[in-house]
């Protein structure tokens, strides 16, 4: 029997498809998109779908054929999202926990990891379309107009760093008439956050926005080292300004400045020593399990370091100046943006208070321990960046051709973070270039391209090359990176995409001046994905599903190691270990399921595995002895095995919950309430796969008023007072025989919070 499908047909098979896993789904595994706005047509909400640049040109969210999950100004306001910590915990496919306090980020998008320091950050931030380097944590989200993460590879497009995908900030742009606002918060635990703003259209020229922020948080826990610091604590001052000018109706210019002071305590750390290790107790003794929490935090003491001196203290700048011109044939855009950031680290490496450590002088006959005082250290930082960025975008054939062209520099000027390192600086240009073309009204191929060339200029290369041995060695990275993607509009509310892009993370040079020069060449990460798609609006406009499906192939992936053969802490180092391969699933949602309850969901399965990875601390498990001298060969090959295995820190399964009431009560009168809920399962902390985190359940409530201009909200953050670490990793205990113990610090999380906020908008 012949059958034929028409168009509709296959719509509707689609939308069957979308709908099938949501039907079958458990209530607690659903998960949040945070999802488009909603606007009132005919007295029906529908959902009216954001405007998002993450091609560097306009589209609707459900017409834009990659994975983008956006957070507009309502959705933050609504969900009281405080930073991109909280954005990460209610986007699927994306996490990001809290590693060393606010010093360091580790954005995990779709499995792929990093550890902070050690290899290139494969997810970056952005600005409006303007690269941040550092740490984002602080940023407050008072005057940003949307937050848009773009999953998978994104090197053809944005460039170094972007390897797993891109994080970009859209500012928000002045009101016509003078507007404003004031936001109070007032929380358990110190927890306290002032902010106001004002924007306003001065003349047919020139319009600006500003916005000032102070926010303080005096921690959830106790250090128990007698006379040792406070931990936890958290200070921050922020200052955001725009300018924007129109000289006339073909030109606009916009420049920003955005101010950051961070002034923080002691990262809270628990110690769970070498006396709990339960597993290889024979050869290398290790812990195998979910970590042990609520471990008491005891940090600092024994006078090697001020009180004062413990902590985060940091100071950032970011300025981005951005000018369109708009031809009758085209448009020119220039971006150029500068990045300042200096920094002071004071940090007890025993992460336990420890005030002696074993000394290697007793293998020539001197005492067991000695002081403590190299584990102690004050580090101080500072980093300053440049980029400047030019595109040329046009279209032809009436339009059935969209194309732009543009060419990159970026440069970065890096001091040293601590102490036994070199300096760095790095400096990247590239040449880029896409092309869109609408073959029929439903069929449309895209192609980009980037040619990129990074040159690393360091001590540490300029020492390696004296070596005879290593004399040919460059230090220039060149790459390739390309992006194809294929859409079909099977109806006028369903799109289907199919993409292959590939990722590049730039290499370098380990900095340590303590490591041998075989260790110092870091080679460049590649990586290769393909994703298959499908966006659909269904039942009048009231629900929107976008699914996706992936498969990734990373290969010369970086990874962290220790070299020991030094007196005080093992030095920490960089290498292309591994291959991974990565699958995945995405399904994000939004159903309005009448005029006062809506739901926002969404589910991620990744799973990441190891293709091909020895170790030899993997091996020592299985050495007689835990000897290293065994793990060579043939034996490092067999008990140093890794395949199978997931990277640290990637969540195999994600998922968050929304929903929300709201009804008006009487003129000018809304009532108002949330319940947000994500579930995270658990993060592995090393390669080996022993030692995890544990899976996690968040819970938080809102409720509130409206009133016209102002709004209070009454709200509880982890309402269950879910104890799940933030973070572990493995460590050595400083007092055993040549630091030969296992131990692991971690990160304890942040308890129940209960605490008001009101704001008034004018």
């Amino acid at each position: 029997m012949n059958m034929h499908f028409s168009r509709s047909k296959v719509a509707q098979m689609i939308k069957l498809a979308l709908m099938a896993p949501l039907v079958s789904m458990p209530l607690g595994a659903m998960a949040q998109e945070t999802a488009p706005d909603t606007e009132t047509v005919f007295d029906q909400e529908v959902i009216e779908q954001i405007e998002v640049t993450s091609r560097y040109r306009k589209e609707t969210l459900n017409k834009i054929p990659i994975s983008v999950t956006t957070f507009s100004a309502d959705d933050i306001e609504e969900a009281g999202l405080r930073n991109i910590n909280d954005i990460a915990v209610s986007a699927v496919g994306m996490s990001m926990e809290r590693t060393f306090g606010r010093q360091s980020d580790i954005p995990v998008i779709r499995g792929v990891s990093w550890i902070p320091g050690f290899g290139s950050q494969k997810a970056s931030y952005f600005i409006d379309g303007v690269y941040f380097g550092g740490s984002i944590q602080s940023l407050p989200l008072d005057l940003i107009e949307r937050v848009e993460i773009v999953k998978g590879p994104q090197s053809a497009q944005y460039g170094r760093r972007t390897f797993s995908g891109a994080i970009n900030f859209i500012t928000s742009r002045p009101s016509d008439e003078l507007s404003g606002y004031v936001n109070l918060t007032l929380g358990q635990n110190g927890n306290q956050k002032l902010a106001a703003g004002v924007s306003s259209k001065l003349s047919d020229m020139f319009a600006f926005r500003a916005s000032i922020s102070a926010d303080s948080y005096d921690g959830d826990w106790e250090n128990t080292k007698e006379d040792g610091p406070d931990v936890g604590g958290e200070k921050t001052k922020s200052g955001m300004l725009g300018l924007y000018f129109t000289p006339s109706k073909n030109t606009d210019i916009s420049v920003n400045y955005i101010y950051n002071e961070n002034d923080d305590e002691a990262q809270p750390f628990g110690y769970q020593g070498a006396a709990d290790n339960n597993c290889f107790l024979d050869t290398r003794p290790y812990y195998c399990g979910e970590a042990l929490r609520n471990q008491p935090i005891s940090i600092g003491g024994g006078g090697f370091l001020d009180n004062d001196d413990y902590g985060l203290r940091v100071t950032s700048e970011h300025i981005s100046f951005k000018i369109n011109h708009h031809f009758d044939f085209g448009t020119l855009s220039w971006i150029s943006g500068w990045n300042s950031r200096d920094g002071e680290t004071g940090l007890d490496q025993t992460y336990n208070g420890a005030e002696e450590s074993f000394s290697f002088g007793f293998f020539s006959g001197g005492p067991y321990l000695t002081p403590a005082d190299a584990w102690y250290t004050l580090d101080s930082s500072g980093t300053d960046e440049y980029s400047h960025e030019i595109r040329f975008n046009s279209s032809a054939f009436d339009d059935r051709l969209y194309w732009s062209v543009g060419a990159y520099l970026w440069h970065s000027e890096a001091e040293p973070n601590a102490v036994d390192s070199f300096a760095e600086e790095l400096e990247n240009q590239a040449l880029m270039a896409m092309a869109t073309y609408e073959f029929t009204d439903d069929f449309r191929l895209s192609a980009e391209i980037r040619r990129s060339s990074d040159e690393v200029n360091t001590e540490a290369y300029d020492t390696l090359i004296q070596n005879e041995q290593f004399a040919d060695v460059s230090n220039e990275f060149d790459s390739t990176t390309t992006r194809f993607i294929a859409e079909y509009d099977v109806s006028d509310d369903t799109l289907m995409y199919l993409t292959r892009s590939e990722g590049n993370s730039p290499g370098g040079f380990n900095t340590s001046t303590l490591l041998p020069d075989d260790l110092v060449v870091i080679d460049e990460e590649d990586m290769v994905m393909y994703e298959l798609g499908v966006k659909s609006t269904m039942f009048d406009g009231k629900l929107y599903v976008s699914a996706a499906a992936y498969t990734m192939d990373w290969t010369k992936q970086q990874l962290t190691d220790s070299f020991d053969e030094v007196e005080g802490p093992p030095v920490s180092y960089t290498s292309n270990a591994g291959s991974t391969e990565i699958k995945g699933l995405e399904i994000e949602g939004t159903w309005l399921i009448n005029e006062n309850f809506s739901l926002e969901f969404g589910l991620s399965r990744t799973d990441a595995q190891f293709e091909e990875l020895f170790d030899s601390n993997q091996c020592r498990f299985f050495a007689p002895g835990g000897a290293s001298s065994f793990c060579v060969g043939d034996n490092l090959r067999e008990f140093g095995d890794l395949k199978g295995n997931s990277p640290p820190q990637v969540p195999k399964n994600e998922a968050t919950l929304a929903l929300s009431y709201s009804t008006q009560v009487k003129e000018g009168v809304e009532v108002f309430s949330r319940m947000d809920f994500s579930y995270d399962s658990s993060r592995y902390a090393h390669v080996h796969n022993l030692i995890e985190t544990g899976s996690r359940q968040l819970v938080n409530l809102k409720a509130g008023v409206q009133l016209e201009n102002v709004r209070l909200t009454a709200w509880v953050n982890n309402v269950t007072d879910n104890d799940t670490p933030t973070y572990v990793f493995r460590y050595v205990d400083v007092q055993s025989f040549a630091y030969g113990s296992r131990a692991f610090p971690v990160a304890p999380s942040r308890g129940r919070e209960i605490g008001i906020t009101a704001s008034y908008k004018f």
